[in-house]
């Protein structure tokens, strides 16, 4: 996975690997999120905390949109 001690993770695969092997569907989805990754000439370059940092914020979730838990029909 990550080879260098910066946080940056240099290339599509070492990204996948980071997010436990996510495929291709799956990341264009999250990039399409907007998860901060920078693709420049085929290269993938993303810091290892931008990616936290995204997925903290894009796994948040609204307290309002929770089903109540003793709800009934």
């Amino acid at each position: 996975m990550e080879t260098n001690k910066s946080g940056l993770l240099d290339g599509k695969k070492e990204i996948s690997d980071f997010l436990n092997g996510a495929g291709d569907y799956r990341l264009k989805k999250y990039l399409e999120a907007g998860m901060p990754v920078l693709i420049e000439d085929g290269r993938w370059l993303a810091h290892k905390q931008n990616i936290e940092d995204f997925f903290k914020y894009y796994t948040k979730v609204k307290v309002d949109e929770l089903p109540l838990l003793n709800e009934k029909d």
